[in-house]
C-alpha cells in the first residue's frame, strides 16, 4: 500500500513524494479540483506519510498511526467540514487555538479543510493569520472544487496543487486488475464515483442495476412512452433535493453516454466500440427512432443541462428541461 496505490496525477504523487523525501513540508498546501479528481484521498493518504511508524517517505498503511488514521480517531489528523452550507466563526476559532497546542502522537498535526471556499470574508481572515505564521509542527491542507472562492491572500500563501480526475481507461485498467471482467469494467469505468474506495469496495451490481433502471427511462424518453411515469418519478425524488441531484446527476451523465452509443450505431450498426455493449440489441433498436440531428442535440441539451446542475438551480427547472429536450422536436443548433 501507499502512494502507487492512489489513482491518477502521477506527477502529483511524485511531488508530494519528493516533499517527504526532502522533509520539506509545506505548511499550507491547495489541493484543487473536481470531487472526481479525488483530492481527499490524496490529502489524507498525504498525512498518513508524513505521520506513518514504518515509512519514511511513503505510508504503509498497517502501523498504528495508519490505521488510527483510517479510522479517523488519530489526534494529529482533523478533517474539518463546513458547519451548515459555510464554515462558522467558532469553528475557525477553535482551529487557530488547536494550531497551537503540539502533537499528541504524530510527527506533525494536519488539518484537512474540506470545501475551504465556503468560508466568508471574516472566517478566510481568521485562517489566514495561522497560514502567515503557522506552528512548524503544523501542515494545512485546503480542498477545494473552486478555488476562485478563496481569498488571494490565502491562496498567494499556500502551494497550489492542481488535480484531475482520472482517466476511464485508467479506472477501467484497475478494476479489471481488481479481477472484473472486461466488458463489465469498461461500462463501469464511466458509472463509478472514482475514488479508490469506491472501486474497490463498491457494489458493482447495485451500479449496473442503477443502470437498468436509467435506461428504462431512457428508453421511454426515445420511444416518447409513458413519459407521465418519467415526469411523476422525478418529482417525486425532487422532494429531497440532495438526494435528487445525486440521482440527476448520474441519470444526465448516463443519458450523455448512451446517446453518444447511439450516434455510434448511426453511423456503424455493427459497431463494437460502444460503451454499453451488452445493450446493442436495445440501442441499435432505439437508433431507429431518431435522427443524427435529434442525436446531436440532444447530446449537446444533456451537457448543458449536466453543467446547469450546479448552478443550484430549481429542481421543477432541471426536470421539465430535461423532458422538454427529448420531447421536444428541436435540432437545431448542433
Amino acid at each position: 500500500m501507499g502512494f502507487d496505490n492512489l489513482l491518477s496525477n502521477s506527477k502529483i504523487k511524485k511531488r508530494l513524494l519528493s516533499y517527504l523525501k526532502s522533509e520539506r513540508i509545506p505548511h499550507s498546501l491547495i489541493f484543487s479540483g473536481p470531487s472526481s479528481a479525488n483530492t481527499y484521498s490524496f490529502a489524507i493518504s498525504f498525512a498518513k506519510a508524513i505521520n506513518c511508524l514504518d515509512e519514511k517517505e511513503d505510508f504503509c498503511d498497517k502501523c498504528k498511526h495508519c490505521i488510527e488514521i483510517n479510522k479517523e480517531i488519530f489526534p494529529d489528523v482533523k478533517t474539518v467540514y463546513p458547519d451548515g452550507a459555510y464554515y462558522s466563526k467558532k469553528q475557525i476559532k477553535e482551529l487557530v487555538s488547536d494550531n497551537a497546542i503540539k502533537p499528541m502522537k504524530g510527527e506533525k498535526k494536519v488539518y484537512i479543510i474540506t470545501d475551504s471556499h465556503l468560508m466568508n470574508e471574516a472566517t478566510s481572515n481568521s485562517l489566514l493569520k495561522v497560514i502567515e505564521e503557522p506552528a512548524q509542527f503544523n501542515v494545512f491542507i485546503l480542498l477545494t472544487s473552486n478555488i476562485n472562492g478563496l481569498l488571494p491572500t490565502i491562496t498567494s500563501r499556500c502551494q497550489n496543487i492542481k488535480f484531475t480526475p482520472p482517466l476511464k481507461i485508467e479506472i477501467e485498467r484497475q478494476l479489471i486488475a481488481n479481477g472484473q471482467e472486461q466488458e463489465k469494467a469498461r461500462v463501469l469505468s464511466y458509472l463509478i464515483n472514482v475514488n479508490m474506495e469506491t472501486i474497490l469496495s463498491s457494489n458493482h451490481n447495485e451500479l449496473l442495476e442503477k443502470r437498468s433502471n436509467i435506461f428504462l427511462v431512457f428508453e421511454k424518453l426515445i420511444r416518447k412512452k409513458d413519459i407521465a411515469d418519467v415526469l411523476l418519478d422525478l418529482t417525486h425524488r425532487s422532494r429531497s433535493r440532495e438526494k435528487f441531484i445525486r440521482y440527476f446527476i448520474e441519470l444526465v451523465n448516463l443519458m450523455i453516454i448512451l446517446l453518444r452509443d447511439l450516434m455510434v450505431l448511426k453511423i456503424d450498426t455493427d459497431s463494437e466500440t460502444i460503451i454499453n455493449i451488452d445493450y446493442k440489441k436495445n440501442l441499435k433498436d432505439l437508433s431507429k427512432l431518431i435522427t443524427i440531428n435529434k442525436t446531436l442535440f440532444l447530446i449537446k441539451q444533456m451537457e448543458l443541462l449536466f453543467r446547469d446542475i450546479s448552478r443550484n438551480l430549481n429542481s421543477k427547472v432541471l426536470i421539465l428541461e430535461f423532458i422538454k429536450n427529448f420531447t421536444s422536436q428541436e435540432e437545431r443548433n448542433v
